[in-house]
């Protein structure tokens, strides 16, 4: 059998070497963090600008006209019908009618009806939408103030 001595500077040379390839290890951990922080952040900052491109009015000086269309046959008793919304259209900065209709009612919820708002930067669309019963003077008493 071979007796082998470990000297101190063998210990020393074996923990230096670890201590170096930890290190080096740290360093691409760091550049890799680094990357990953900022593809992150490019894509959150991207994602948050979209999003309030796309969540903004769009203001306009008067009300476009609206156009009359015949409304389809009531396809059962259980159906109302949705009066047509106004979307906006980011390219032609100009609102676009779409045509109402027959839809069945959603349970415990009230159909309230679009309209157009007044502000100081112009007139924009609030679309229709189901809210819940018993909740609709909540917004009529909220836009008054």
């Amino acid at each position: 059998m071979k007796n082998t001595e470990v000297t101190p500077n063998d210990v020393q040379d074996s923990m230096q070497n670890q201590s170096l390839l930890i290190i080096a290890e740290a360093d691409t951990i760091t550049k890799v963090g680094g990357r990953i922080k900022r593809i992150i952040f490019l894509t959150s900052l991207a994602g948050i600008g979209l999003f309030f491109t796309a969540c903004t009015a769009g203001y306009v000086a008067t009300e476009p006209s609206y156009v009359e269309y015949s409304r389809p046959q009531r396809p059962s008793d259980l159906h109302i019908w949705i009066d047509g919304n106004w979307v906006f259209n980011s390219r032609t900065h100009a609102y676009v009618q779409r045509n109402g209709y027959w839809e069945r009612p959603v349970q415990g919820r009230t159909y309230i009806s679009g309209q157009w708002q007044s502000t100081p930067r112009g007139k924009y669309w609030s679309k229709g939408h189901w809210q819940k019963r018993g909740h609709e003077g909540n917004r009529r008493n909220r836009d008054s103030r």
